[in-house]
């Protein structure tokens, strides 16, 4: 009967949670998880702009600024010091010496709008010769001034200059050439091809949020459930979207899907959760909220144009690990921000809402802005409002023990029943004397001898 009562007890717990219904582990410890890294997720920007001076053989000298080249992709704080890791190939175009090709292409660009108007009348071909002309005569070259912008956003808004502290591009099958695997510590005028596609940055600030690196990716499974959070640019940059949230990483969820081996004769993740330009640098995440990878590269048609998803892939963790030891950086998952929102979160999802509350405007203090920190806040807020006297905790524990007494109450029922509809043992039936008429002789002590025969009547 005890282990009925225990089993009956576990399964009034597992059915009547605090909110009454049953609920899925998995999803809940998802949201739980993406909440709590989401603040460490940054969206990166490059610009490249130039000033131009073009001489079209005649008329006046032009100075042209062409429209700067724009390109966005995704980072995550791993130091609250402000070092933040992503792909080598977001921030090639501020990073690498590629002056001599984005000059040239600058000046492309401002001779057709400066001399272009002028040539409209020519026949298009002899048109685009005397264009090519006009950039190709000495007296342009050399004319173009770059200025060249890598930028940090976090979601509160705020905007920071980086630096780039480590730097590898990612591979070029034409130049994939295995056995150099060296970084270039962010000095060097050509970084070394190793292929490897990681950049650590650093920017001037401190007490931000951070992710925790996982140990390796080697405990990775496959078709372990992963969740991977960026900025991917059909997202950024839609036509229908306000800018008001443009700030916010998005989320997508997928599985391990495989382990494959690239040129470069290295391990890649692949993975079926959706990936796209902008992507690119973003951090790849298990249900414990530990970064097992980078997004990197996804599979396109032939022409490139389009994405094919479902075949994407990532860097594992441990090329982030590596670069990070080249600079002599440890990654710190702890600060005070991250406690407080830490435990705020945990507070929520234990129906605790006082305490989230609490948490989150602790956070709140030393960093504010995140527009799901202020989401969690309110929605707690509300919850407490509702209940003023209880909290979500103590309703649970009140429905508990309203379980705890429905099921001793059933026990003692079942007991009840049993015990009347079964016969009583033998040892339990008294023996009853025979009926006989007359007084009956009662003795103070029992007789001790042999009893004297009586004649009947």
């Amino acid at each position: 009967m005890g282990r009925f009562v225990l089993a009956l007890f576990l399964l009034g717990l597992w059915l009547f949670p605090g909110n009454g219904l049953a609920a899925n582990r998995e999803e809940v410890q998802l949201e739980a998880s993406i909440l709590l890294v989401k603040p460490a997720v940054v969206l990166l920007s490059v610009e490249v702009a130039a000033d131009v001076t073009v001489n079209c053989g005649t008329g006046p000298v032009h100075r042209v600024q062409p429209d700067p080249t724009y390109e966005t992709g995704s980072g995550f704080i791993i130091h609250p010091d402000g070092f933040i890791a992503t792909n080598g190939h977001v921030v090639q175009q501020f990073y690498e010496m590629n002056e001599v090709s984005l000059a040239k292409d600058f000046l492309a660009r401002a001779v057709a709008k400066a001399c272009g108007p002028a040539l409209a009348v020519v026949p298009d071909g002899a048109r685009k010769a005397r264009l090519r002309a006009i950039a190709a005569d000495p007296v342009n070259r050399g004319k173009v001034q770059l200025f060249k912008r890598l930028q940090v956003h976090l979601s509160t808004g705020e905007i920071y200059a980086a630096e780039v502290k480590a730097y590898s591009p990612a591979i070029k099958p034409e130049e994939a050439a295995p056995g150099n695997v060296r970084a270039t510590a962010g000095t060097a005028l050509e970084p070394e091809r190793s292929g490897k596609d990681v950049a650590l940055l650093k920017i001037d600030t401190h007490d931000l949020p951070t992710v925790r690196l996982a140990p390796s990716s080697a405990y990775l499974k496959l078709g372990e459930q992963i969740f991977v959070l960026g900025y991917p640019g059909v997202v950024l940059n839609h036509d229908f979207l306000s800018q008001k949230s443009q700030l916010e990483a998005s989320v997508t969820v997928g599985r391990v899907s495989g382990f494959k081996i690239d040129l470069t004769n290295r391990r890649v993740i692949q993975t079926d959760a959706s990936i796209t330009w902008g992507n690119s640098g973003g951090p790849a995440f298990n249900l414990q909220g530990e970064v097992i990878g980078v997004a990197t590269f996804i599979s396109t048609t032939t022409e490139g144009d389009q994405a094919i998803q479902g075949f994407n892939f990532l860097i594992p963790v441990d090329s982030v690990r590596e670069f990070a030891r080249q600079i002599s950086l440890v990654p710190e998952p702890d600060s005070p921000f991250v406690r407080e929102w830490s435990q705020g979160v945990k507070a929520y999802f234990a129906g605790e809402y006082r305490r989230s509350v609490a948490h989150t405007d602790a956070a709140i203090r030393i960093m504010a802005g995140f527009p799901d920190i202020d989401r969690l806040r309110a929605d707690a807020q509300t919850q407490v409002d509702k209940n003023p006297r209880f909290t979500q905790l103590g309703k649970r524990f009140g429905l508990g023990l309203g379980v705890v007494a429905a099921v001793a109450l059933l026990a003692i029922g079942i007991r009840t029943i049993r015990t009347r509809r079964s016969p009583p043992p033998p040892s339990a039936v008294r023996r009853r004397r025979p009926f006989r008429r007359g007084p009956v002789r009662r003795s103070s002590s029992p007789r001790t001898g042999p009893r004297k025969p009586r004649l009947p009547r």
